[in-house]
């Protein structure tokens, strides 16, 4: 079905799908070169190694707290787009991921602040200092012009979101303007992560709230690895309801998911 897609680990998995994408950089900070066909998917401004190597790099909020595991809120390091040094990192991973990319299209991951008032570090600071800007504005701008760049190198250009469709709260939480950023991207991709979808009231509530709020196309991206079939296949269908497509994440069962493509293409 050509609305259906997987993220995998397992790069014979990929040729069954229509679209296949394969995490060349992850948070973790290890490379892993795609495997032909794939659709690279870069990790641009979460990366634990580099923020070990250099803690001057991570992002910090309006209390002083570094944007790190060992923190109340995050699950990896955020880096700080400020920082000359973490941008070129950035465009060469990217640049690095292009050279890969066979199919023509690149994905990037966690390009956003960490969270609402990161970052305050004294790049950010200097920064906001030399253009007269508050940190929303600021924030936005950062980001946008690091899309912006990537667009002017790319063939086509896919960026993930986080999961919260209210108006504004992309802008203020992350320093995404989706509505500026629409022309630079090809298509949105927004992980819905669970661990059962049990009951997915909830799953519906966020796609349509996406499917009213982006002008692009977008893709519902489920969790798969040991979801039950039924309940992964009914999620998928929810999804399917308000997207333009859906993908099923890091599952290990071939089989489980060619039954399930089969099913939604025979809808």
């Amino acid at each position: 079905m050509e609305r259906v897609g997987v993220v995998s680990r397992f790069p014979e998995h990929l040729s069954h799908f229509a679209w296949g994408y394969y995490e060349v950089k992850g948070v973790t900070g290890v490379w892993r070169d795609a495997p032909p066909g794939a659709i690279p998917m870069v990790s641009v401004f979460g990366d634990n190694r580099v923020a070990k190597s250099h803690p001057e790099w991570v992002q910090v909020g309006p209390e002083g707290e570094a944007a790190v595991r060992a923190s109340r809120y995050f699950d990896w390091d955020a880096l700080c787009p400020s920082h000359p040094g973490v941008m070129e990192l950035a465009l060469e991973w990217v640049e690095r991921a292009q050279s890969q990319a066979r199919t023509g299209r690149i994905r990037l991951d966690d390009v956003s602040f960490a969270r609402e008032g990161f970052c305050v570090c004294g790049a950010c600071r200097a920064a906001r200092d030399v253009r007269g800007q508050d940190l929303p504005a600021y924030r936005q701008d950062v980001i946008a012009a690091f899309v912006r760049t990537v667009h002017a190198r790319a063939g086509s250009l896919e960026m993930t979101l986080y999961p919260d469709p209210l108006p504004g709260h992309l802008e203020t939480r992350f320093g995404i303007d989706v509505d500026r950023l629409a022309p630079w991207i090809d298509r949105w991709i927004v992980p819905i992560y669970d661990m059962h979808y049990a009951t997915t009231y909830w799953l519906e509530i966020l796609a349509q709230g996406f499917r009213e709020r982006l002008t692009r196309p977008f893709v519902i991206e489920l969790y798969g690895l040991q979801v039950p079939e039924p309940e992964l296949l009914h999620a998928a269908q929810v999804a399917l309801a308000y997207a333009d497509g859906v993908l099923i994440a890091y599952d290990n069962q071939l089989e489980k998911l060619l039954r399930i493509c089969e099913r939604l293409g025979s809808e």
